[in-house]
């Protein structure tokens, strides 16, 4: 949460935590006070449309297995199992939706390589 800022307003987080506590009536909140605001909020969601990352605006604000967040993207590839070649590789938006990801890896039209020989 560190690395990012609001994309209407440029604020981190911090900034935007002690907003919130002066919002609630905290005069010259602490960094302490705003945690300890922001620890207690109900509803707490961070959105892509909202933060962007300071130093990678591409990457997008994922939910890691352990329920985490983190700033990533998503790389897939698609292997021919007969020959163990891969045949596509790419590199996806952190939220982008797996469904979406699959459709166009496996749409793509089968290409000879060198792998089988230049044949089809």
């Amino acid at each position: 949460m560190k690395s990012i800022v609001r994309r209407d307003t440029g604020a981190s987080w911090r900034q935007y935590i002690r907003q919130l506590a002066t919002d609630e009536g905290l005069k010259a909140p602490t960094d302490e006070d705003a945690r300890r605001l922001d620890r207690r909020r109900k509803k707490k969601r961070v959105s892509n449309d909202d933060w962007q990352s300071r130093s990678d605006p591409e990457s997008r604000i994922t939910k890691l297995k352990d329920g985490r967040t983190h700033l990533a993207y998503k790389a897939e590839h698609v292997i021919d199992l007969e020959s163990e070649v891969i045949v596509a590789a790419q590199i996806y938006p952190g939220d982008a939706g797996i469904r979406r990801r699959w459709t166009r890896a496996c749409s793509r039209p089968k290409r000879s390589g060198p792998a089988d020989g230049g044949r089809s």
